[in-house]
């Protein structure tokens, strides 16, 4: 009887003692479980909010000034005439460019209105077609380029700019101006686009329709060459960088 109590004694002790492994196991994993996540998840907020706490400072700093003066990239533009003739009976355009051409344009972006555009120079003594004979007319007889080299086009008023620029978004304007070929100069007016690139880059077109007789200029008569248009298209593509 006794040793059937003490056995009964040592079970008790033995569950009150398992029992006791085990609610103290579950309270260690309970802690284990339930206090990791909150700093798994202080680890992963914390370093968006570092990132995004300095993302406005590196964007300050890299804005630049609002105005500045962008000039004409010559190897990323181009210069064209164009004008309509029969070459042997079959109607041809013909088409002569260069990337010769020198140019400035002052923009402030917080006031497009105040946007001035400096004289615009071509080297006439480059301008190149598809026919080397052609050339040496153009150079010769017709622009007369180893006296007069220069085209220039000087820009005396600006009109309908708007009143804000968006990066991206293309500017439509007129542009007034005096354009001096072979040494006469006229009124003429260009249709243009700009589009602002970037804060360092611009784009742009301009075009517009002269009669070349307004500037002595004649087209020589020659076999095979007929119903030579009487105005001609002259054109500018330019690329413009911000001069650092």
């Amino acid at each position: 009887m006794k040793q059937g109590q003490k056995m009964l004694t040592i079970i008790m002790v033995v569950g009150v003692l398992a029992v006791l492994a085990i609610s103290t196991a579950d309270i260690y994993l309970a802690k284990n479980t339930v206090t990791a996540p909150p700093n798994i998840e202080i680890e992963e907020v914390s370093a968006p909010s570092t990132e995004q706490g300095n993302t406005p400072q590196s964007t300050a700093e890299s804005v630049p000034q609002e105005e500045g003066v962008f000039r004409i990239a010559s190897s990323q533009s181009e210069v064209r005439f164009s004008l309509g003739e029969l070459l042997g009976g079959v109607p041809t355009r013909v088409i002569g460019k260069t990337n010769q051409v020198r140019g400035e344009i002052s923009i402030d972006f917080e006031n497009p209105s105040q946007t001035e555009l400096g004289e615009i120079s071509v080297n006439a003594d480059d301008l190149e077609t598809d026919n080397k004979f052609r050339n040496r007319a153009i150079q010769g007889t017709i622009l007369n380029s180893s006296t007069h080299k220069i085209i220039s086009f000087v820009p005396t008023e600006i009109i309908t700019l708007p009143e804000t620029i968006s990066f991206g978004e293309s500017l439509a304007f007129d542009i007034n101006g005096n354009l001096t070929i072979k040494g006469v100069t006229q009124s003429v007016t260009f249709s243009a686009t700009i589009t602002p690139i970037s804060e360092t880059q611009i784009e742009g077109h301009a075009e517009t329709m002269i009669a070349y007789a307004d500037y002595d200029i004649f087209i020589p008569s020659v076999p095979r060459v007929a119903d030579v248009d009487e105005e001609v298209l002259l054109e500018i593509d330019f690329v413009a960088l911000l001069d650092s």
